[in-house]
């Protein structure tokens, strides 16, 4: 049967997202969706070759290369060679592993020659298109839900930072923790989150405040709106939407920072352009980090 142009287009654009996802997501690199897209349909221009014998040299290595450099500049703009390097690197090393997992899931199968129907030709090796399918499907499932989980536990000690939040006169130190899953941005200002523990901030509010953020959103919205209406804080508060396991539409109580301070690696970084967003529960059973940063804040 034959797999039509379209449906190889598809299939090669989604691996190639799902690739640069995952770069993304292991290198803390900014993911920004619209670039990954973009960087995933120059991924396909080599699929050109199989519609006439005049693009053959897009299956030579020199230009693969030039295609995988152009396709790492347009996703993730790196910021100096080094990253450019290094995210290159790691966009073979995925590509890698990702052909590996799909031709050891082929076999694992013990899919016969004979059974196979509608396939894709890979270096003369005969696959199902639908076992692509299923690996980039599988690939992305793990790198949204349980890559975060365990980068927590496994690099916990190595991706812990030391905050500084100022807002107005007032300053709080906190541990917190690198997180690839946290990525909140403030809908008004696109400022990315740093999501804090209550009571590990709680000290920087005053005390008519703290007693109405204690409640939460639900009860102390309104009470929390008039209280800061005509204080400086009115321009700082925000409503942050997220999602997660057990309840796809929640929001949370932020407000806008002075300044961030975040040491990590025996490096410094000061940003303006971040938002505290506040938690009611404590973020670690251990106690180990009371804040949750996003990781773009890192590459700024």
């Amino acid at each position: 049967m034959v797999l039509y142009f379209d449906v190889l287009l598809l299939i090669n654009l989604l691996m190639n997202y799902v690739i640069l996802y995952f770069v993304a997501l292991v290198l803390n690199l900014n993911r920004i969706h619209y670039r990954l897209f973009l960087g995933s349909i120059l991924g396909c221009i080599f699929l050109l070759s199989v519609l006439s014998v005049k693009f053959f040299i897009l299956q030579s290595f020199p230009i693969k290369v030039v295609i995988s450099a152009v396709m790492i500049l347009v996703s993730f703009q790196p910021r100096s060679f080094r990253e450019f390097v290094k995210s290159l690197s790691f966009f073979y090393i995925i590509s890698f592993m990702m052909g590996g997992g799909v031709l050891a899931f082929f076999y694992l199968l013990n899919i016969r020659q004979n059974q196979i129907t509608n396939t894709l030709i890979i270096n003369n090796i005969s696959v199902p298109w639908w076992i692509l399918l299923i690996s980039a499907l599988t690939l992305l499932l793990f790198l949204k839900y349980l890559w975060p989980f365990l980068y927590s536990i496994l690099s916990k000690d190595t991706f812990l930072a030391l905050m500084t939040i100022v807002i107005e006169d007032r300053h709080i130190e906190i541990t917190g923790l690198i997180d690839t899953g946290n990525d909140l941005f403030d809908p008004v200002s696109n400022y990315p989150v740093i999501i804090v523990e209550f009571n590990a901030i709680k000290d920087i509010f005053s005390e008519d405040l703290q007693v109405i953020l204690r409640k939460g959103l639900d009860e102390s919205l309104e009470v929390l709106g008039e209280t800061i209406a005509n204080s400086s804080w009115a321009n700082r508060f925000r409503i942050i939407p997220f999602e997660s396991i057990g309840k796809s539409k929640g929001l949370m109580i932020g407000f806008k920072s002075d300044m961030v301070k975040i040491q990590h690696n025996n490096k410094t970084k000061i940003t303006e352009n971040a938002v505290v967003g506040i938690y009611q529960r404590a973020l670690s059973p251990e106690g180990t980090y009371r804040a949750l940063l996003n990781p773009i804040l890192l590459n700024e």
